[in-house]
């Protein structure tokens, strides 16, 4: 067996290969290399030199189904392994085994004598080779040209697999695009409890995107990726303490997400309660990480400031969506007033909070608030005046004197005058609807002020 070695002096599985090496030449292997040759020698490996490009690529292309091939691939791979990588892949049975992670090579000298045969194991070997190659490929042919490009290359690697999905029955793992960096929270630190599950992460994530859209210091309550409670205040156990009381029934077993660091007088509200989970970017100090120990089935996870990039990306059966993120806020300025009754600067405030919040809520959804507090919030409704009405139930008496958000036009007047009913005095929505004139009509009617976005929020 001839073995080549297409790997770059720097490369840090360098030093971890010379026992394989000696090992395969104990079998009677030689072994060939480029520029870490040198190397080699000094690890007191024979080793064949080829002194330049041209030599190694004429190696590689001798290479039979006896010999093997060792050469990293993904997108910091030198060119000549790619090369050879893909005249290996084209050669089909004929071409050698290839090896694109070195650090696996030694669980490949385990398979080669395993019961399974070196069929299955260069099966194995030549998927693991086609990916690297496409993973090379990717960041090179991206359509920076158009926010939706005609073909996209997406490469994916696993990073963890789940015990189950969404239900026990069914199976699941996360994957990440192998050029990327941004794990998003798949890369957040777990300080105590267990690793988050499927679900686990779906909340954290949704949680994680809200806050990263709302001032400092701000708490969300998050269950089945839609927020319980959600508060700005001056400080962070203010806006946890305002959080909580949304929904205080609704808060046990929830996840909490912050955008600033866990104190210790946050960590203490946190420790006393039934909460599943907690993320935060860091905690304040030791006296917190203290305090949070006095549940050790609590996950606490830390994780930065969520930074949305990119597209977004789900599945239909048969089918892969993307589409650009929905990052759509808004300043003060863009508010058009289509009502008689302009709303006071402390109305403004929290029309611009609520309409922050309202992206993050699953269609059709409601949002009523005051003093930049969630009081009550109406989620994933396929009627809108039914959402009004949870909304509105929950903020009970606390709705006189709220504002509300809706995540898209009111299509029938009634969800306006409900709100009149309960004491909502501004009201911020999309508009759009052909019913705008009666909508406008009835919050003229009663006092109300309302202003249009010009842009909806659905979110699936």
């Amino acid at each position: 067996m001839r073995v080549l070695l297409l790997i770059s002096p720097e490369s840090p599985t360098l030093a971890g290969l010379a026992p394989i090496l000696a090992t395969l030449i104990a079998r009677g292997a030689t072994v060939e290399a480029g520029p870490v040759a040198s190397q080699l020698r000094a690890e007191s490996i024979h080793v064949t030199e080829h002194a330049d490009a041209a030599e190694l690529d004429r190696a590689a292309a001798s290479l039979t189904s006896s010999d093997l091939l060792i050469a990293p691939g993904g997108a910091g791979a030198p060119p000549i392994a790619i090369v050879a990588v893909t005249r290996a892949l084209l050669a089909e049975e004929s071409g050698p085994l290839i090896v694109v992670d070195p650090a696996a090579i030694g669980d490949v000298l385990s398979d080669l004598t395993s019961p399974r045969g070196l069929g299955a194991v260069r099966n194995e070997l030549r998927r693991s080779a086609a990916l690297a190659i496409a993973a090379y490929v990717a960041p090179h042919v991206r359509d920076n040209e158009s926010e939706m490009p005609a073909r996209e290359v997406i490469v994916l690697e696993r990073i963890r697999t789940f015990g189950h999905g969404e239900n026990q029955h069914q199976a699941a793992a996360a994957y990440r695009r192998v050029h990327s960096t941004e794990g998003g929270v798949m890369a957040a630190r777990v300080l105590q409890g267990q690793e988050p599950s499927l679900n686990d992460l779906l909340d954290l994530d949704a949680g994680a995107r809200l806050v990263a859209d709302l001032p400092t210091p701000s708490v969300a309550l998050i269950r089945h990726t839609d927020p319980i409670g959600v508060a700005t205040a001056e400080t962070a156990l203010g806006a946890l303490t305002r959080a909580i009381e949304t929904d205080a029934a609704a808060s046990s077993g929830s996840t909490i997400v912050l955008n600033v660091p866990i104190d210790r007088a946050v960590a203490a509200v946190i420790a006393a309660g039934t909460f599943e989970s907690v993320l935060a970017p860091a905690l304040a100090d030791d006296g917190a990480a203290e305090v949070l120990r006095a549940r050790p089935e609590l996950s606490v996870v830390i994780h930065p400031t969520h930074q949305g990039n990119g597209l977004d990306m789900f599945g239909v059966n048969g089918a892969v969506l993307l589409q650009t993120a929905d990052t759509g806020n808004i300043e003060r300025s863009q508010l058009r007033v289509v009502t008689d009754r302009r709303p006071t600067l402390d109305e403004l405030t929290d029309l611009l909070f609520s309409w922050r919040v309202v992206r993050h809520i699953r269609s059709n959804a409601i949002v009523v608030a005051r003093n930049a507090a969630t009081l009550g919030i109406g989620a994933a409704q396929v009627n809108r005046r039914v959402a009004v009405e949870i909304a509105l139930n929950q903020a009970g008496e606390r709705a006189r004197g709220a504002v509300m958000a809706s995540d898209a036009y009111f299509p029938f007047a009634e969800g306006i005058a409900a709100a009149a009913a309960a004491g909502i005095t501004a009201i911020v929505q999309p508009g759009g609807s052909r019913r705008d004139v009666a909508a406008i009509e009835i919050a003229n009617r009663h006092g109300i002020a309302m202003v249009f976005t010009g842009r909806r929020h659905y979110r699936r």
